[in-house]
């Protein structure tokens, strides 16, 4: 059976999870609480009641919150382990009445000494069971939780889930552009002025010096 230490613990294993974030782990989280695999009408002798033996398995299996088949096989053992121990009480309460019976019923002074000396290696053997069926419980709950814990670390490390950026349309990606300024033109340069010729004509003709070309007129 659990120590109240055992069952303080894996409720605060199970405490550390943060829950799965991602797809995958949501799904194998969809599986918490696994039904457990025994059946309690086949698992049980003359004498016993199989609700009790359904009612364990539902109390431990919420404890315990099996999450996946490995966890779930090891809380099977457990709630198996927890019922052969309450079985065992009752197997040596059965041998002690059955060897005290003789003795009581001559009303001899020391009935428990002698009725454990009629099969003292029938109450060493259920000693043995009872040390086995407790150490294999032991077993279980550890492996559990070393189970239980890498599954919590590895749902703490799954990444969180990124937002998903949605495209904005193309009308508001064009308006949020800045035209980009026209470059300056880059001509050839103007070509220095040519002087204008000297015009001859009428206009000349005031200049009494006239051109150098024009010879003076000759006289009759």
């Amino acid at each position: 059976m659990a120590t109240d230490k055992q069952t303080e613990a894996n409720r605060q294993n199970a405490q550390k999870s943060t829950g799965p974030r991602t797809a995958e782990g949501k799904a194998r989280s969809s599986m918490n609480h696994l039904t457990t695999g025994i059946d309690a009408k086949s698992a049980i002798i003359p004498g016993e009641d199989p609700a009790q033996l359904q009612a364990l398995a539902d109390r431990i299996g919420a404890e315990l919150k099996p999450a996946t088949e490995a966890e779930r096989h090891q809380v099977d053992i457990i709630i198996h382990c927890d019922w052969k121990a309450r079985r065992y009480v009752r197997c040596e309460a059965e041998i002690w009445r059955s060897t005290m019976e003789r003795p009581l019923g001559r009303k001899e002074p020391n009935p428990v000494g002698y009725g454990y000396s009629l099969c003292p290696i029938v109450f060493s053997r259920l000693d043995r069971r009872v040390e086995v069926n407790e150490r294999l419980s032991n077993h279980a709950r550890h492996e559990l939780e070393r189970l239980q814990s890498n599954r919590f670390a590895a749902e703490a490390a799954e990444p969180a889930p990124q937002p998903v950026e949605t495209e904005a349309p193309a009308e508001e990606l064009g308006s949020n552009l800045q035209s980009a300024p026209e470059p300056a033109a880059t001509g050839s340069p103007a070509p220095n002025p040519i002087p204008a010729a000297p015009k001859f004509g009428p206009e000349s003709a005031s200049d009494p010096r006239g051109t150098p070309d024009e010879a003076p007129p000759r006289s009759a």
